[in-house]
């Protein structure tokens, strides 16, 4: 069993987000979604067949499912075994599994980021007052001696300090790297507009008046408190770390400390309020650097996206460009847009040479080393640098034409056979697995594979391109293997099932966008 139990070790804790990496990972999840809503509940892999079978997830593939989990920490092979009859009931009770707290942990933290990753996260200035109460208690307690206090509801005073500044500054800091993304929106529409210049701006102004108004009083209350913190320390020392280090297992056994327990908690939460000798205080810091982003956001929106002037986005009108190149049909077409929208033609590079193309010796070559410069006649005899005679006569470039021309008509004929001996290698159906193809017909193959892929992206299970009147279709199926031969070798798609039909079939076929996966 994988022991995850020393904390510190960060390639092993790694393993935890394995299970996000792949095309499995819904199945993964379907997976760990049982187990994380009851702790100490264990099943089987037969119970986790019949629960992740609703979820359209196929039982066969469960239980290495669940030995990879396993493998990576994020559950554990049960230790009880209950009381069995006979040797059979024993392995069979002892083959389940339960979730452990660092796998309970990354499921919940990656769950939350899944579901509120659009989510914009308000802040809850309210906090702020709740922590200045609480400190305000610590004080009083002070004044009648830490010592003499409650051990018990000192330590709930402190860790209401605590969990209150722990959330406003994790929500503080989310909508503040949120808002420094904001600063650089170029392809707004109206209705974001319309919330960046009087929703967000507003609230950030009543949201920094509140944290400003209760900053002050948190920071005077802390001064107080803090030349008091040597004598708080030791009747905050209980709980479960406690009890760990007084029996000597701390080194084998790390338990994560209460926050505020020592100094440094303490040092820290100064410099959220109060300001330092030269350093501003991280509250201050924070506010300008919003009211910096503000000002750039509103400015962005007033010069890119004038609503009343029915200006438009520059970038939206590029990124709408792009969605034209990125759906269009064949290079043809896409030579046809760049024509339209930039005014230029197909790319042909017309070379000619250099006016020092026949110079022996590089430019970085001193004169006195180089041989003797060529001189024209007219300029070595009468000093004139103007042209004589009659100009060059354009030179004759219509057998170089006629050359290009049947050179890309044999080429269309080769595709155009390589098409039809691709047609004609797929058996029934338009399957293609264990066709001999030829060397021009298999690279014709490869190059329809590769850009179904570019075409349609990677989020869907079938895709699709079309050339020349053919249709090569590419589908994931589980446990499908797809070789085709070809005088190179053979070619092995694990996974795949390719297709090849003539293109009329699909004329009215849905797009793949259109397919579910």
């Amino acid at each position: 069993m994988t022991d995850f139990s020393h904390r510190s070790d960060p390639v092993r804790a790694r393993l935890l987000f394995r299970y996000l990496g792949g095309d499995e990972w819904h199945e993964y999840r379907a997976i760990l979604q049982v187990f994380a809503s009851t702790f100490f509940a264990e099943f089987t892999p037969q119970e986790v067949e019949a629960e992740v079978s609703l979820a359209g997830v196929d039982p066969s593939v469960v239980p290495d499912r669940l030995e990879s989990l396993r493998r990576w920490g994020n559950l554990t092979v049960s230790s009880s075994v209950g009381n069995p009859s006979n040797l059979d009931d024993y392995y069979r009770k002892r083959n389940r599994y339960l979730i452990t707290r660092a796998g309970q942990e990354v499921f919940e933290l990656v769950e939350g980021i899944l579901v509120g990753v659009d989510e914009i996260g308000d802040v809850q200035a309210g906090r702020l007052r709740d922590l200045h109460h609480a400190l305000q208690t610590l004080c009083e307690m002070s004044k009648v001696g830490f010592n003499r206090a409650d051990s018990q509801e000192l330590a709930d005073v402190v860790r209401t300090v605590y969990d209150l500044h722990e959330g406003f500054t994790r929500e503080l800091t989310q909508f503040f790297t949120e808002l420094n993304q904001w600063q650089s929106r170029y392809d707004l529409d109206a209705d974001e507009v319309q919330f960046f210049a009087s929703v967000l701006v507003d609230y950030v102004h009543e949201q920094l008046t509140e944290i400003e108004r209760m900053a002050r009083p948190i920071a005077r209350t802390l001064e107080e408190i803090l030349p008091l913190v040597e004598d708080l320390l030791p009747a905050l020392q209980s709980g479960l770390a406690v009890r760990v280090d007084e029996a000597g297992l701390s080194q084998n056994m790390p338990v994560r400390r209460l926050p505020g327990t020592v100094l440094a908690d303490w040092r820290h939460l100064e410099a959220w309020f109060a300001a330092q000798p030269g350093q501003p205080s991280r509250i201050n810091g924070l506010t300008r650097q919003a009211v910096a982003a503000v000002r750039t956001l509103t400015a962005n929106v007033t010069r890119l996206s004038r609503v009343g002037l029915g200006a438009a986005s520059r970038r939206s009108d590029f990124v709408r460009l792009a969605s034209f190149f990125d759906q269009a049909d064949s290079p043809h077409l896409a030579h046809r847009l760049a024509g339209a929208s930039f005014g230029l033609s197909s790319c042909r590079r017309l070379g000619e040479l250099s006016d020092d193309a026949d110079d022996p010796a590089p430019t970085i070559t001193p004169w006195r080393d180089a041989p003797r410069a060529v001189v024209p006649v007219a300029m070595r005899k009468r000093g004139e640098s103007t042209t004589r005679g009659l100009a060059t006569p354009i030179m004759d470039r219509g057998r170089e034409r006629d050359l290009l021309r049947r050179r890309r008509d044999l080429d269309r004929v080769a595709r155009e056979t390589a098409a039809s001996e691709l047609l004609a290698g797929a058996g029934d159906g338009g399957h293609i697995d264990g066709a001999r193809l030829s060397t021009a017909s298999f690279s014709m193959l490869r190059d329809l594979i590769s850009r179904s892929g570019m075409r349609n992206g990677g989020g869907t299970n079938r895709r699709y391109a079309t050339e020349l009147g053919i249709r090569c279709e590419v589908q994931r199926i589980k446990g499908a293997c797809t070789i085709v031969y070809c005088p190179e070798g053979k070619f092995t798609m694990p996974g795949l099932a390719v297709t090849i039909t003539p293109a009329e079939e699909h004329s009215t076929a849905p797009s793949p966008q259109s397919v579910s996966p």
